[in-house]
């Protein structure tokens, strides 16, 4: 075999322990962050039940604003920093308009930003069915010192808050 035929073999090789190691780490990352529950639609109420009983979550009930929109609107929401998630609880909340839509904001006293991480978004109504969504956010959420649920438009200009938790 020539010389450059080995090096074609070795990098193909190299190739292949790349991607084994990489998928082997993608595979446990889910085991790594310390999940102890089904994040699916259906396990997000016993993932609530098993965040609120964990001493370092932080809770609270929605606070309304005077706006009409959320007379009705009930419901809670948990987060853990060590786990870096959480639970939004709702029910009573009515279809926004047209081109608008419900987003959690998240605002933390460690953040580098004073607008808030996105936890999580909803376009549609509730219903008077409880609804549970996962709050996940992209950016690190140390230590939450109130969470918002806006009303925001497609324009992306600041949203209108609706109900508020400060823990």
């Amino acid at each position: 075999m020539s010389r450059s035929g080995t090096s074609r073999q070795n990098w193909f090789i190299v190739s292949l322990l790349l991607m084994a190691l990489l998928a082997g780490i993608l595979l446990a990352l889910p085991h790594l962050r310390d999940v102890h529950a089904d994040t699916s639609a259906d396990g997000m109420a016993e993932l609530r039940e098993q965040l609120l009983a964990d001493p370092t979550s932080i809770s609270g009930s929605w606070l309304r604003t005077l706006n009409p929109i959320v007379k009705d609107v009930q419901g809670d929401l948990v987060w853990n920093s060590t786990q870096q998630q959480g639970v939004l609880r709702i029910r009573d909340l009515p279809d926004p308009k047209a081109g608008h839509f419900y987003q959690l904001w998240l605002y933390d006293t460690h953040g580098n930003t004073t607008d808030g991480v996105s936890g999580g978004v909803l376009t549609q109504s509730i219903g008077s069915e409880e609804v549970f969504m996962p709050i996940k956010t992209d950016t690190p959420v140390q230590e939450p010192y109130k969470f918002e649920f806006k009303l925001q438009n497609d324009q992306n200009e600041n949203g209108q808050i609706l109900l508020m938790v400060q823990p």
